[in-house]
């Protein structure tokens, strides 16, 4: 478990040093020498942390997307295993969906923020080193990542869009069939649906053809791209700098109601990442029939973080982008035990 304890520690350095940028004030001008425009907004910051978060949103990730996929082999998509890791996604989802909007009974966007801290994984950052280091094979997390960002991402962050549009002042979409399309148009105007649509159909037409885009046009693509998960860990650090309120001001209750209410949702996301998923993936593997190797890499995908991409989005659009911090730094630090004892007990 060396290559996964590095591959932590290496983003754990990065999340520090966002939150010492934060801490200290230098992308708000405070730690520039003197002559140098300075942030006049006095925010401490804030307006650079959204900079570097729509930065990483709407052009570094599009671009990460698109190179990876473009370059994949469809056939990953297609296998029992991918299966068994879109079905448990789904179920979970839904089930935390629901619990976030009728249970905790909290507002669209924050349940949207939920929804993906329980369930949209880290598999850029942690999951692709487990697969290369524990699987000998990078596109292992090839179906993790297709689902979260063609049916997770556009459904939550078209959510968020709907959400943040309303509170603004703007209108909510209309019911019924006018509003099921509205949410689409909405889910495919997002720039990372986009790169990974883009990147999709690119493989598409490779495998019917025989015909991939040669490297010399995926270069800038992969040289823009790599800045998204740096992009994406300063961005963490610096949200983690920042203090969290007794009670959201999304949720618009009292201080004592909304600690408890960010307890459970920390809670809910810790217990789905960190227990309700890896069992579920070992169990629906084992009933479809999955051998030893399909088995042990379904559960270790399941058993993945909470996304730093999550923190990303809900900074972007201004909705719990605290307790998404937060939820994904429990469940960073929670899930070394878990995968040890699936690489214990099946890889």
């Amino acid at each position: 478990m060396l290559p996964v304890l590095t591959a932590i520690g290496s983003m754990a350095c990065v999340v520090a040093l966002g939150w010492v940028i934060q801490r200290t004030g230098l992308l708000a001008g405070r730690g520039l020498p003197r002559g140098i425009a300075r942030d006049r907004a006095g925010d401490g910051g804030a307006g650079a942390r959204q900079t570097l978060a729509t930065l990483s949103f709407t052009i570094c990730a599009p671009a990460l997307m698109f190179s990876t996929l473009a370059s994949t082999d469809l056939a990953h998509v297609l296998s029992r295993g991918a299966a068994v890791t879109w079905i448990t996604t789904a179920v979970l989802g839904l089930a935390t969906a629901a619990a976030a909007r009728w249970l905790l009974r909290l507002p669209a966007g924050p349940a949207a923020v939920t929804t993906l801290a329980a369930v949209y994984v880290n598999g850029g950052n942690i999951g692709l080193p487990l697969a290369v280091y524990l699987f000998d094979d990078a596109l292992a997390v090839v179906p993790t990542l297709l689902f979260q960002l063609l049916v997770l991402a556009p459904l939550t962050l078209s959510a968020l869009d709907r959400a943040t549009a309303t509170a603004d002042g703007g209108t909510p979409a209309r019911s019924g069939w006018r509003s099921m399309g509205q949410v689409f148009l909405a889910a495919f105007r997002n720039p990372i649906t986009l790169g990974t649509v883009a990147g999709l159909l690119v493989a598409v037409v490779a495998e019917l053809t025989g015909a991939r885009l040669p490297d010399v046009v995926l270069l800038p693509f992969d040289l823009i791209g790599a800045a998204a998960p740096p992009l994406g860990l300063l961005t963490f650090g610096m949200t983690l700098a920042v203090p969290m309120p007794a009670a959201d001001a999304d949720l618009g209750v009292a201080a004592g109601r909304g600690r408890r209410l960010v307890g459970w949702v920390i809670a809910i996301a810790v217990l789905v990442r960190n227990l309700l998923h890896p069992l579920a993936a070992w169990a629906l593997g084992s009933a479809v029939g999955l051998d030893a190797p399909a088995l042990a890499l379904v559960v270790t995908m399941a058993a993945l973080p909470t996304a730093v991409n999550v923190t990303t989005y809900a900074t972007r659009y201004g909705v719990f982008d605290g307790v998404a911090a937060r939820a994904t730094v429990w469940t960073t630090a929670l899930c070394m035990p878990v995968l040890v004892a699936i690489g214990a007990l099946l890889v």
